[in-house]
């Protein structure tokens, strides 16, 4: 079996770390705006004056909608997504890279790409319509609407990417258990 390409998978690991650092920042960003909007709710009913939006209640639901979606791959890459097997803790290692490509190609590609193939066309029609949030002094939503595709694709390519290590992974014997290493970060089987 030729070697899948490895510039690829390293590519796709980069773009989803740039997309997770994009979403680090935003959640320091989030929190100064849910800060600030609870301070000047108060504040600002105590003095007479608004010093809240609709437009600052708007930008932390969206920061966390970026939060969210770009920081799908990432944890991907990063083995965070939650397993609930009670079988794998007893399988070898071959199996569970068995069951994880079988996985990836069954489950989690067709959802990723789905998602994001259905989420396209209200995002360019948002785009196409200069979509507006409902609420006075509300924020657009078109480009809200745009991370959905945009953090599924992200996802799918990075469970390529993880297909590809597998793919890639040194094959072991199968009546071999788990090295204490393996099982450790894994983590516990729930």
């Amino acid at each position: 079996m030729s070697q899948p390409p490895r510039g690829m998978v390293q590519l796709v690991d980069r773009l989803n770390a740039g997309a997770a650092w994009l979403a680090r920042w935003s959640v320091l960003l989030m929190l100064a705006i849910g800060i600030w909007n609870v301070i000047g709710r108060y504040l600002g009913s105590a003095i007479g004056v608004n010093l809240s939006s609709n437009g600052l209640i708007e930008a932390q639901w969206y920061l966390f909608d970026l939060i969210f979606l770009l920081g799908l791959g990432w944890t991907l890459q990063k083995d965070g997504h939650v397993r609930v097997d009670v079988l794998q803790s007893r399988w070898s290692e071959r199996r569970r890279q068995r069951q994880e490509l079988r996985g990836i190609f069954l489950l989690l590609l067709p959802f990723a790409f789905g998602v994001m193939a259905i989420a396209i066309d209200p995002a360019l029609k948002s785009w196409s319509i200069g979509e507006l949030s409902p609420d006075p002094g509300g924020l657009p939503r078109a480009w809200v609407k745009s991370l959905i595709p945009l953090g599924f694709l992200l996802l799918g390519l990075q469970g390529i990417a993880e297909a590809l290590r597998l793919i890639r992974a040194p094959r072991k014997d199968k009546t071999e258990p788990p090295t204490a290493e393996e099982t450790h970060n894994r983590g516990p089987a729930l």
